[in-house]
């Protein structure tokens, strides 16, 4: 090793919301992290501005420092157990709760078109969150990205500041709350080296800060840098290539203080007008508003005039263009502009990489440095976020020694650029009808309000960040039996139930935080009266033994790549002091829970119990495993021997060698 040159475990290359997601991640899993960005600042305004109820959903499992204390995480170093309160006076409430104290919450759309009596009139309304859609956060979030990126760095300060680890702290630069991000300092180059000269730190990269560029070596570089991505060029055309479309449509978007009788400004809105084009409106925090104005030309509203004239150009585009252009959308409602945050212009394009994840994925791409598209539907921050939530836990396992590095790399590309390509099909269809194009662009067309307002309660489920769902892959297994309501790839659905030794309800979504573990949920169904003798049979299926098996030797009861939890329905023997010894020593009092409590169905009335909301068949039981990043993985029924071979099974299939753990 050179000591002349800097290591890392992970160089993260940019500092927006997907940069610093990844930062959070990698460092709760006590990663040594070296975080760059070429900006001298955060953001101060503008940018993105809508958090999903998925979205909200992962940062709620995220969590607030202190709570995670796991092998997995912690490679058996012992963490702070302190809860929200940093070494150095930093607080820490969880990204979660910070944002949804600071942001403003969007329950409903408003759809405004002209009629044949009204220039412009109210036609309908629609839930931001519609009743078919389960999750906890029934709303859309709305604050300014420069908040979101504090929130994310006030928590990976105070995660640095409680870690034991000894490198934790070493590798970025910046004082408390700047997240650790080293900035200015502009990403050069990097390349991956191979046989003698890779050794543990293959990757050898050039940074520059004030004019002198440094040599790193890393495990890991992670390019989050944005649509012109640095860390994408650098790896070269010829490898990586972004394909899709871009409209001439030309867009202003504006943060602004207004004044105005158009009744439903709190709302978000999205407005037609006969013929000056169309706006989002979008409610902010500090009595801010956005605004997306389609930048037409006057008197281009004839469908043969669609040309690139029709669009004012981008390069021509003004702040008093875009406040003329709404003054006139908006008639005939008064709207004042008293003040400006924020002014941007931009183009509808939807382009997306061939390619995620280079040189055995040691160079890794995420956010929009590998897709773009228009911001109207309010999903790239939330997806490129989701990029590195699922990315880091699959490189913890490999680089605890073990995940098969191959096959869980190819799952990161697989899922993410899946998605991607989803919300592009979706973004094209959205900017198309919200814009006023036809299906071919070739000229403007008149908007049908019921086609838009069908359109966008039809994807509801997907811009909600809730139906984004994995195709069946290696961690995706589909089940033999089809009357499951719960599916592999996609989230596990919200579920209340009761924690047997203090009678507090919980969600079942949130009783494991992030930390890198597989949940191996239990339900006995009506089996809770199960003899010692089969418990102890159970109990073996974790203990260690000769036979190594990736289900066995991972759940050592100290420290565990799998967390256990066990859903009885309410019998007679599912009362804590009955339960046997074994089971209770394996799994912790913790997380040994009741299913009694009701449990809604969303867009069905009435309510049930958690094994019948999941598809658990009540008399047999049966074993769901959730993955770290909340997806569920595996559906098997029953707790018999042929269940434990299901998931045996499952885990073969990416995992590979025994961990040597610290007890």
């Amino acid at each position: 090793m050179n000591k002349s040159q800097r290591y890392t475990d992970v160089l993260v290359i940019g500092a927006g919301p997907a940069g610093l997601m990844a930062s959070l991640c990698f460092r709760t899993f006590h990663f040594e992290v070296h975080h760059i960005d070429d900006r001298p600042e955060p953001t101060a305004t503008g940018r993105a501005d809508g958090i999903q109820p998925r979205t909200l959903e992962v940062f709620r499992n995220i969590g607030s420092c202190g709570l995670i204390q796991n092998s997995l995480v912690s490679a058996g170093l012992t963490t702070n157990k302190e809860n929200s309160v940093s070494n150095n006076g930093l607080v820490s409430l969880g990204v979660a709760k910070q944002l949804i104290s600071l942001g403003v919450r969007v329950y409903k759309v408003a759809f405004w078109d002209p009629t044949p009596s009204l220039a412009l009139a109210r036609t309908s309304q629609a839930r931001s969150c519609p009743d078919f859609v389960d999750v906890q956060d029934r709303y859309t979030l709305l604050i300014h990205q420069g908040m979101i990126e504090r929130e994310l760095m006030r928590e990976i300060s105070s995660r640095m500041a409680h870690s034991h680890h000894p490198l934790h702290n070493s590798s970025s630069g910046g004082g408390p709350e700047t997240g650790g991000v080293d900035r200015p300092a502009r990403f050069v180059r990097c390349r991956v080296l191979d046989g003698s000269e890779a050794g543990d730190y293959p990757v050898e990269c050039v940074i520059e800060r004030d004019g002198v560029e440094e040599m790193m070596r890393s495990k890991y570089v992670i390019g989050c840098d944005g649509a012109r991505s640095s860390v994408r060029k650098s790896i070269g055309k010829d490898r990586v290539e972004l394909s899709g479309r871009e409209s001439e449509a030309c867009w202003g978007v504006m943060d602004c203080v207004v004044e105005s009788d158009f009744p439903d400004l709190k709302l978000k809105c999205l407005i037609h007008s006969r013929n000056a084009g169309s706006i989002m409106v979008i409610p902010r925090e500090r009595n801010l508003v956005r605004f997306y104005v389609q930048l037409r030309l006057e008197g281009s509203s004839e469908p043969d005039s669609h040309s690139q004239a029709q669009h004012v150009q981008r390069d021509q585009a003004t702040l008093e263009i875009c406040q003329d252009r709404a003054r006139k959308i908006f008639e005939p409602y008064k709207l004042e502009f008293k003040h400006v945050d924020w002014f941007s212009v931009y183009q509808i394009g939807q382009r997306i990489a061939n390619q995620y994840a280079f040189d055995g994925g040691r160079i890794i791409l995420g956010g929009d440095a590998v897709h773009t598209h228009s911001p109207k539907a309010g999903q790239g921050m939330n997806i490129s976020m989701l990029d590195m939530y699922s990315l880091a836990w699959k490189l913890n396992l490999i680089e605890k020694g073990v995940g098969n590095r191959e096959r869980l790399i190819e799952t990161y590309e697989h899922e993410r650029r899946g998605v991607a390509l989803e919300l592009l099909a979706f973004d094209a269809q959205y900017a198309s009808l919200f814009s006023g194009h036809g299906a071919s662009d070739k000229g403007p067309v008149e908007i049908d309000p019921e086609v838009f307002i069908e359109m966008f309660k039809k994807n509801a489920y997907f811009t909600t960040g809730c139906g984004a769902i994995y195709k069946a892959n290696v961690l995706n297994i589909t089940p033999s039996r089809k009357s499951w309501r719960l599916e592999p790839g996609a989230r596990l659905l919200p579920g209340r139930i009761t924690r047997l030794h203090d009678g507090n309800p919980v969600r079942i979504e949130q009783v494991v935080p992030m930390d890198g573990t597989f949940r191996i949920h239990i339900f006995l169904g009506q089996q809770a009266g199960i003899s010692e003798a089969r418990l102890v049979r159970l109990r073996s299926r974790f203990a260690p033994a000769q036979h190594v098996s990736p289900v066995s030797v991972f759940h050592a009861p100290k420290d565990s790549f799998f967390s256990f939890l066990v859903i009885s329905l309410p019998t007679d023997q599912w009362e804590l002091e009955k339960i046997p010894t074994p089971l209770r020593e394996l799994v912790g009092d913790h997380r040994l829970f009741t299913d009694d409590l009701p449990n809604a169905v969303a867009g069905t009335p009435g309510a049930i119990s958690l094994h019948q909301k999941f598809g658990v068949e009540e008399m047999v039981g049966g074993l769901v495993v959730v993955r770290p990043d909340g997806v569920v993985g595996c559906l098997a029924d029953g707790s018999e021997e042929a269940a434990w071979e299901e998931l045996e099974a499952y885990f073969d299939g990416f995992l590979v060698s025994s961990p040597v753990i610290s007890s």
